[in-house]
């Protein structure tokens, strides 16, 4: 199935020309609607036209298409898909927290099919702008949406002669579908805006499998789901996918500290690697990578406005390399504004940091289901305080000989011999 409608959207703020990399995340993060209507909070949407009434029509066509799009439009989690890399495929994710992304109201069509009714215009019946602006005023709404679909539909049979002279056919079934919606304010009867969009998908098969070709039924959905995805995300906050690329610390005093962050980040624990970049960053005010490192976090969770105060931070540090990065990262704040003024509540994530995180640290030896003797004293004839798994890790608090102080869960300490750990 081959598809021109599918776009895999990458992001970055951060100019890698000169950075180097230490890790990439790929999450999907919150955009605000290509066009944001103040002032449509309640609409109704009519069955479209159909420049071909045919058999199609109420299957695929102007009828079917209001219940595509009322299910996009209330796809909590739209934009978000599956990521599909070479030999490897994740469910695909967001570190995002927030209310709904989908704050106009939608009359039922039942509602709307009685309205009709009482004013003697049947549900298939195009309205005019006036009378769209007086059937929504009935209907309490702020606007109506409809519009025109179109659709093409191609089939195409070739040959191909082989060595052996035997002959091989092959079917390529093409669907094409044109919408171009139109939203009528009720208050004026003025368009507020009108666009048009397209989806194309086709399937192509031969030989013993040519008789599975996809046909106009399976292909016409296709088109109509893609479109109604493309109209919402028009109208409404949707998700995209972002890909973000966290710089390597190169000062060589934290070299040690941010051995853990790759897996940090592989993990999806952000707050201990935000724990890190913030502990080097008050340690050092003029580390512009650590800055934007937490700038980045800051920005795949959602906190646009944070976001630009930390890339500020870097670029007033290092222009040459995150000037670009910070005009950015200031236009994406202005993007949460509107976020926000659509009636989208992101929640703040809990970055609640740790005054351990450069801290050193061990990590015992062998596997989780292995224990290792921590003692009260550096003397393993004395009180045996706790056992604890193999492959752990834990602060140093200080060393003695043959033996490390680390701290426990609960804020207890105690001593564990050197053979216990990894070198």
């Amino acid at each position: 199935m081959k598809t021109k409608s599918k776009v895999l959207i990458l992001l970055a703020l951060i100019v890698m020309s000169s950075i180097l990399k230490a890790q990439s995340v790929q999450c999907f993060v919150l955009l605000p609607p290509q066009n944001y209507l103040p002032s449509v909070h309640k609409i109704a949407i009519m069955n479209f036209e159909n420049f071909d009434k045919n058999e199609y029509y109420n299957t695929f066509g102007g009828t079917a298409f209001p219940d595509y799009l009322s299910a996009s439009f209330f796809d909590n989690s739209r934009g978000v898909y599956d990521i599909v890399g070479v030999f490897t495929s994740k469910k695909g994710a967001s570190y995002i927290n927030c209310n709904n992304i989908n704050q106009i109201q939608i009359i039922e069509r039942e509602q709307l099919n009685k309205v009709l009714s009482e004013k003697n215009l049947g549900s298939n019946v195009t309205l005019n702008d006036n009378q769209a602006a007086e059937i929504g005023k009935v209907l309490g709404i702020d606007a109506l949406l409809t519009g025109t679909i179109r659709y093409t539909y191609k089939s195409n049979r070739t040959s191909l002669t082989y060595q052996n002279g035997s002959v091989a056919y092959f079917t390529e079934n093409r669907c094409d579908a044109e919408v171009t919606i139109k939203v009528v304010s009720v208050s004026n009867a003025q368009i507020i805006t009108t666009k048009s969009f397209t989806a194309a998908y086709s399937d192509k098969k031969g030989g013993s499998d040519e008789g599975n070709v996809s046909t106009f039924n399976q292909l016409a959905p296709l088109c109509l789901k893609s479109i109604a995805t493309q109209i919402s995300t028009y109208l409404l906050p949707s998700y995209v996918l972002y890909k973000t690329e966290f710089g390597k610390i190169k000062v060589a005093e934290f070299k040690d500290k941010v051995n853990n962050i790759k897996s940090y980040l592989e993990a999806g624990d952000l707050r201990s690697a935000y724990s890190v970049y913030k502990a080097i960053y008050d340690a050092d005010n003029y580390n512009a990578i650590a800055a934007a490192n937490i700038g980045e976090l800051y920005f795949i969770t959602g906190d646009y406005e944070e976001t630009a105060k930390w890339y500020d931070i870097a670029a007033q540090i290092d222009s040459k390399v995150y000037a670009k990065s910070n005009e950015t990262a200031k236009k994406w704040a202005g993007y949460a504004k509107t976020i926000k003024d659509y009636g989208v509540v992101i929640e703040k994530y809990n970055f609640s940091t740790s005054s351990d995180a450069l801290a050193d640290k061990v990590k015992t030896k062998g596997s989780k289901s292995d224990r290792f003797e921590v003692f009260e004293k550096t003397d393993k004839n004395s009180t045996v305080l706790a056992k604890v798994p193999g492959e752990t890790e834990f602060i140093i608090l200080e060393k003695s000989g043959d033996f490390v102080k680390i701290k426990l869960l609960g804020g207890k300490e105690g001593y564990i011999g050197t053979e216990s750990l990894k070198k």
